[in-house]
């Protein structure tokens, strides 16, 4: 099997990434900032540049864990685990009211984070349903829109009741929250750590597009020239 490398990458998943990243760093980039960047090192200098909060030497991923924990025991006042990154979630949130577990802490955390997912074999089925009704749709256009429809309303059913885990411990909740909301965990506003940026952002990617960081490397090539 062929490694997968950034180079190889739909430039439509860079442009995704870097959206979540302009929400995750609370910056916003302008039409032409990448019009000359064509290593991955290139696109960190344009994002970096683009962040122009105060820089202090402080841990943001230790500061998630702060809000991770203090959240984990407003919900779970009773708890008696001690809570450390590799607790695992599973216990924190038993299945029989995991849903619900979860929205009660996400509003003691103060944001969505995202950790449920429907079971895989749901997933094929849906996905399977909206490409038959796409096959169906230069045949049979009914039959395509009720498909659509049918297949939307599980998808958004599904969503809602999902209970699968997709991070295991506190230790994995911690570092996506860290990716995906690096400003919000800060403990000062408007604050960043310049020396973890970098580390940052190759953590999105990689989780994103499911690259090793090895690969991920400054002279790595983006491949939309």
């Amino acid at each position: 099997m062929d490694t997968i490398r950034l180079e190889n990458t739909d430039p439509d998943d860079i442009m995704d990434i870097l959206c979540c990243l302009e929400k995750s760093f609370g910056i916003r980039f302008g039409e032409n900032d990448f019009m000359h960047v064509d290593t991955f090192g290139d696109l960190c200098d344009v994002i970096e540049k683009s962040i122009l909060f105060e820089d202090r030497n402080d841990c943001t991923t230790q500061q998630a864990f702060y809000k991770v924990r203090n959240a984990l025991r407003q919900t779970i006042p009773d708890c008696v685990t001690v809570i450390s990154p590799d607790t695992q979630l599973h216990d924190l949130f038993p299945r029989y009211n995991r849903h619900r577990m979860i929205r009660r802490f996400e509003k003691n955390l103060g944001v969505k984070v995202g950790v449920l997912s429907m079971q895989g074999w749901l997933s094929i089925i849906i996905t399977s349903g909206f490409l038959a009704s796409f096959v169906c749709l230069f045949l049979y256009l009914k039959v395509a829109v009720i498909g659509f429809l049918l297949s939307y309303l599980v998808a958004k059913l599904a969503n809602r009741t999902a209970k699968e885990l997709n991070v295991k411990t506190v230790g994995q909740l911690t570092k996506k929250l860290t990716r995906e909301h690096y400003l919000f965990v800060r403990r000062s506003a408007g604050t960043v750590n310049r020396n973890e940026i970098f580390a940052v952002i190759q953590d999105v990617f990689s989780d994103y597009l499911s690259l090793d960081k090895q690969y991920l490397t400054r002279d790595a090539s983006l491949g939309w020239g």
